[in-house]
């Protein structure tokens, strides 16, 4: 009886011993960033960075000629496109983080006037 109450202590103090076992889970971010129409005409740098394994899928951006959309661009990306008064700036954008961030942001300057504006997804699993 004894060694039966020894051999359930024993295996009571490994089985609370292990680590729990996880498993992390990927989130999808849908990233938005955008504002109205500028007061004057600007270029306009669109960015987009990750950090650990955030990936994105699609990125789109509005110039003066319309959206363009880019499938899985390698990170950090940006460019400066101009922009008119007309032009409604938008910069969307949806990946995927299992441990790290997405950041999506747009900013433009022309004399006094600025626009800018941003969206960010993390998820840490430590």
């Amino acid at each position: 009886m004894k060694k039966l109450l020894l051999s359930c202590v024993f295996l009571s103090i490994v089985l609370f011993s292990l680590p729990g076992c996880k498993k992390d889970k990927e989130i999808t971010c849908n990233l938005s960033a955008s504002v109205n129409q500028p007061p004057v005409e600007m270029n306009v740098k669109y960015s987009a960075t990750q950090t650990g394994d955030g990936a994105i899928v699609s990125l789109s951006y509005v110039t003066i000629t319309g959206t363009v959309t880019i499938e899985n661009p390698q990170l950090p990306w940006t460019i400066t496109v101009p922009v008119l008064t007309s032009t409604n700036v938008t910069m969307t954008a949806t990946g995927n983080v299992k441990n790290g961030s997405l950041k999506i942001s747009y900013q433009g300057i022309n004399g006094g006037s600025t626009i800018s504006g941003s969206d960010y997804c993390e998820q840490q699993t430590n």
